[in-house]
């Protein structure tokens, strides 16, 4: 027994976790060996993974990942990027794959040194014999968790969500009937990680019929009812802005922002965005180390996220409190996708990327020298989108463009990120259909 409580009790390292969690993506795509993928299978994995999780990640990062680039040492990404694949495969986090694995993954056992006694036969017999009953108690339960509760058909469950766009704080009630399912796996995913909580999800029991929901920071969501890992159907929630909300995020935390680190706006506008380094300071954030700005609006623009002209003014640089690689970063979030660019300053190319649609460029893997901003000094930018085929001007001049394939759908939110301070003179957006404005000139 003590060889077999060592079996069941050994501990994975990441780099293991890592190797199974690429099996895994490379099972759930279906596609050929990943040895044979090309080019443009790691911009479509990307894109997938980026979307799926919300965190972007670049082809260049999975081809190390899956060995197309060889390096001396496993490569360990990090910790982002393995939060990004273990959403993929319908985990919450990394620490929550880590954990599943660690806790059903059953152990090769250890080599043992040779011996002739007759008792440490039958212990390693007895261990190997209770160790095959183990393996198949748990295909088992695997093959009724996989196979057994896959059956649900959209007839035999309701879920109906009646408030689907309301103003921050936004409460949604959610109207259930789950009386006709079988299976004890079923919880609601309300697609919002709490920064000291958690993923926010809540197993859902039979014997009640409404759950609620309140959310408290604007953003476009989808709530999920789910089966075990399985999506059975999703719902969409406008949560909509009071006014722009800025937040404060250090980089450690990139990606998450909570109530405690929105900066209180300021009394006086001189006609720009901007929160400057020493303010920040006196309402107790840390600007000593590297940091981010983020500034959202959530709204129905009633503006066509593949028919639009958006032209903003702006600038970043060390004079208004940052670090290098200085950069502007601006998101169109869409009923159905996100667009999004990242212009870096001369020299960080390597960080500069895009993305309207399936239309993805990344510069670690591209050349997007042309994607750069002035420092210090106001840029112009101005893209335009027409029937999906993006034009892109810096300043005057075109840097990029190309098309995309599936539609994205109506704008609902703008983001604004920049590493340290940067400023934002105004954000302008057209419809080029319906001619339908949004200004904002920060006055």
């Amino acid at each position: 027994m003590q060889n077999l409580y060592k079996i069941l009790h050994t501990t994975m390292s990441d780099k293991e976790c890592l190797k199974i969690g690429l099996s895994e993506i490379g099972k759930k795509l279906d596609w050929e060996d990943a040895s044979l993928w090309k080019e443009s299978d790691y911009i479509k994995l990307a894109k997938m993974i980026s979307e799926s999780a919300s965190i972007s990640i670049s082809p260049h990062t999975l081809k190390r990942l899956f060995g197309k680039i060889k390096y001396k040492e496993q490569y360990n990404p990090q910790q982002a990027t393995k939060d990004a694949l273990s959403i993929f495969l319908g985990y919450s986090n990394w620490d929550d794959f880590v954990a599943y694995q660690k806790k059903n993954t059953l152990h090769s056992i250890p080599d043992e040194k040779k011996t002739t006694t007759v008792n440490i036969k039958k212990k390693v017999s007895f261990n190997l014999y209770l160790l095959v009953i183990l393996v198949g108690i748990f295909s088992a339960i695997g093959f009724h968790y996989w196979f057994g509760n896959h059956t649900i058909t959209k007839s035999s469950y309701q879920f109906v969500m009646k408030d689907s766009v309301g103003q921050v704080p936004f409460t949604v009630p959610i109207h259930y009937d789950l009386s006709k399912v079988n299976s004890d796996s079923l919880y609601v995913d309300f697609n919002f990680e709490h920064p000291y909580l958690g993923k926010q999800m809540v197993k859902l029991p039979k014997a009640d019929s409404t759950i609620n929901f309140t959310y408290q920071i604007p953003g476009f969501y989808y709530i999920k009812l789910k089966n075990g890992r399985d999506t059975l159907c999703k719902r969409k929630v406008l949560v909509e802005s009071k006014n722009w909300n800025s937040y404060f995020v250090p980089e450690s935390k990139l990606g998450k922002f909570w109530l405690d680190t929105e900066i209180p706006q300021l009394q006086k506008s001189d006609g720009n965005l901007y929160f400057s380094p020493q303010y920040l300071s006196t309402k107790g954030f840390n600007t000593t180390k590297v940091y981010y700005l983020m500034h959202r609006l959530f709204k129905e623009f009633k503006i066509d996220g593949d028919n639009f002209e958006l032209e903003t003014r702006f600038k970043s640089g060390k004079s208004l409190g940052g670090i290098t690689c200085y950069d502007f970063i601006i998101r169109l979030v869409c009923q159905s996708n996100t667009h999004y660019l990242n212009l870096m300053e001369e020299g960080c190319s390597q960080f500069a990327s895009l993305k309207f649609g399936d239309f993805l460029k990344d510069g670690a893997t591209e050349n997007m020298s042309k994607f750069k901003m002035t420092l210090d000094t106001w840029n112009t930018l101005k893209i335009t989108v027409k029937n999906k085929n993006v034009l892109i001007f810096l300043n005057g001049e075109i840097i990029g463009q190309g098309n995309y394939q599936q539609p994205t759908g109506a704008i609902v939110g703008i983001v604004n990120l920049s590493k340290g301070s940067g400023r934002v003179d105004y954000i302008r957006i057209k419809d080029l259909k319906t001619a339908v404005k949004f200004r904002e000139d920060f006055d």
